[in-house]
């Protein structure tokens, strides 16, 4: 069962019990391989900023429903067998996790492809903003 969780930054969620869950989702259904993603903050914004933290808001109802209908999505492409993607928000520091995908396919090819196009996806289609906050001063990043 495809698996969208939004979770706060004390919330505890770890990568660990995630690909736990996806085996046994699995179990029988011919996986052929597992991919996983951890989004971590960066200690420099792409100019060279110095990040002291980022502060990702969200509109709570919409991005946990955008998650999960994003796994479910996910779950759809020919030869994907699971799908679990958690978003954390709040603040947090450079070095901390705040992105995990898991993905359970037939074959490995399709593992990457879909592991892609679900960074893409988290990045550019669900209400989950960033702020930096660095030495060159605060700022939302993609917000035109």
């Amino acid at each position: 069962m495809p698996v969208g969780i939004l979770a706060k930054r004390e919330d505890p969620i770890n990568l660990e019990d995630m690909v736990a869950n996806v085996k046994k989702a699995v179990e029988g259904k011919n996986c052929g391989a597992i991919v996983t993603f951890t989004g971590i903050i960066r200690s420099r914004t792409h100019e060279g900023a110095a990040v002291d933290h980022l502060e990702y808001d969200v509109h709570p109802e919409a991005a946990k429903k955008g998650l999960e209908d994003m796994a479910k999505a996910l779950c759809m492409v020919d030869g994907v067998l699971e799908a679990s993607v958690c978003h954390r928000y709040g603040s947090f520091r450079p070095g901390e996790e705040v992105l995990y995908i898991v993905i359970a396919t037939q074959w490995s090819s399709v593992a990457f492809e879909i592991l892609r196009k679900a960074v893409y996806m988290v990045k550019h289609e669900l209400p989950i903003w960033k702020k930096e906050f660095t030495d060159r001063g605060n700022y939302w990043v993609d917000i035109d």
